[in-house]
């Protein structure tokens, strides 16, 4: 203020000088404004920037936390996938093992019945020649009809007592008792 009362004194003696003078300080004052605004402006965006830094460090955390997530889920999936095609391949060979089992199963189970129906007629066999043998240590008439050829083979079907029924019912009691 005192600069404009003193160039209001002067003005009178010099106008020209004075009004440059005038124009050179309301410049100044407007400069001065300006740089005060640049200034804040600055200021502000130095904030702004520290803040921005603040940010992108928090990210960068961030990012490094999930890339670290990342690789280790990769390395989950690739042993999980690797997990998957050995249970594959397992499956596979269990799969062929089984159907090779089954196979020799049902070898096995044709052989046992082949061998139960030749031991069955084999029992058959000797069953026949155990009633034959009771029938000839029969009584002299029964052996008459046996030597005219009368021989009744419906009474070899039943059974008569003797010995062979008992080893049957023996063979049937120890069975039974077994269950």
């Amino acid at each position: 203020m005192s600069e404009i009362m003193s160039l209001s004194i002067h003005s009178a003696k010099y106008p020209i000088q004075c009004l440059c003078v005038c124009v050179c300080v309301f410049q100044i004052n407007s400069m001065k404004a300006k740089f005060k605004e640049t200034i804040d402006r600055c200021d502000n965006l130095e904030r702004r920037l520290e803040e921005l830094a603040k940010d992108k460090q928090s990210m960068d955390r961030k990012c490094g936390q999930l890339s670290t997530r990342v690789m280790k889920l990769g390395q989950e999936l690739k042993e999980e996938q690797e997990m998957n095609r050995c249970l594959r391949a397992n499956q596979v060979q269990l799969q062929a093992q089984l159907a090779e089992d089954e196979h020799k199963a049902r070898e096995t189970g044709e052989r046992k019945d082949g061998v139960i129906a030749e031991l069955q007629e084999q029992l058959r066999d000797v069953m026949f020649y155990l009633e034959t043998q009771q029938q000839i240590g029969l009584p002299p008439e029964t052996r008459t009809e046996i030597q005219e050829g009368h021989l009744n083979i419906g009474a070899a079907a039943t059974p008569a007592p003797g010995p062979s029924t008992a080893i049957g019912r023996g063979r049937r009691g120890r069975s039974e008792r077994g269950k």
